[in-house]
């Protein structure tokens, strides 16, 4: 019997911690909050730094343009640092499952096996993607049944 290998997610930290869903991640909310603040800060700050600086050094009118600039660039300051300060608290470990194990995983999707199948079927490059995985024949299985 083939088996497949399957990402399985668990939380790093296991202290209690409340989680809201924010575009399909789970995050928490203090950690939002503050990435937001410290977003808002740098590329606001950046704008008004530029405002206060270009019109010294370029011309009048393209001091709003470098400011908007000088903005975007606070906003990636803010990406670099919020990735620094807020790393992921999951982590992926991967674990074998049986064609069982995968009856359980679309279970609890609650996917029908035999219309994924057909989908599947239907569609050259996720047939191919699905052989070259090794678990076509498990969702061929599954929808044949």
């Amino acid at each position: 019997m083939k088996t497949e290998m399957v990402m399985k997610e668990t939380k790093a930290d296991t202290s209690k911690q409340e989680y809201i869903e924010i575009l399909g991640d789970t995050v928490v909310p203090s950690r939002i909050l503050l990435s937001v603040i410290i977003s808002i800060i740098a590329s606001i700050g950046g704008y008004f730094l530029g405002k206060s600086i270009f019109p010294q050094i370029a011309e009048a009118k393209m001091v709003s343009s470098y400011s908007l600039l000088l903005g975007i660039g606070g906003s990636v300051v803010a990406l670099i640092i919020c990735s620094r300060l807020f790393k992921p608290s999951r982590i992926l470990m991967e674990e074998e499952t049986t064609s069982e194990g995968l009856e359980e995983i679309l279970r609890d999707l609650q996917a029908d096996p035999s219309s994924e199948y057909e989908l599947i079927k239907n569609d050259p490059v996720t047939k191919k993607e699905m052989e070259e995985l090794g678990i076509l024949d498990t969702f061929k299985r599954n929808g044949e049944r």
